[in-house]
């Protein structure tokens, strides 16, 4: 296979993706919002500022992706519904993050559109 071939080939898995998560999260989501949600689904269990020491980001901003892809929107809409917010067992003061069914189901269907 051509390097042109294999360079096609990635792309389209790519498009695949994307298309993915425009259907699934909505068609005005930012790239931020989701490369959060796919940080979540490597690093569930993780808070806000575990995840966005990892995402490179301030606290605040990971905050508010969070917010987005959990039940709520930041303007009091609802969310995204992805994410599940917890209360750290260990550390009554912190939120951690893990999928919910929703969640799970494109993290399967994005894993599906790699693997093909």
């Amino acid at each position: 296979m051509s390097r042109e071939d294999e360079a096609e080939k990635a792309l389209k898995k790519l498009d695949r993706i994307f298309s993915t998560i425009r259907s699934s999260i909505g068609e005005s989501i930012s790239l931020q919002v989701a490369h959060t949600f796919v940080l979540v689904c490597r690093n569930e269990g993780l808070g806000v500022v575990e995840l966005a020491e990892r995402a490179g980001a301030s606290k605040g901003t990971m905050s508010r992706h969070l917010l987005d892809l959990s039940e709520r929107l930041r303007n009091g809409q609802d969310g995204y519904g992805l994410l599940q917010r917890t209360q750290d067992p260990s550390s009554l003061r912190s939120i951690i993050y893990t999928l919910t069914p929703k969640g799970k189901l494109l993290k399967n269907q994005l894993v599906d559109n790699i693997e093909d």
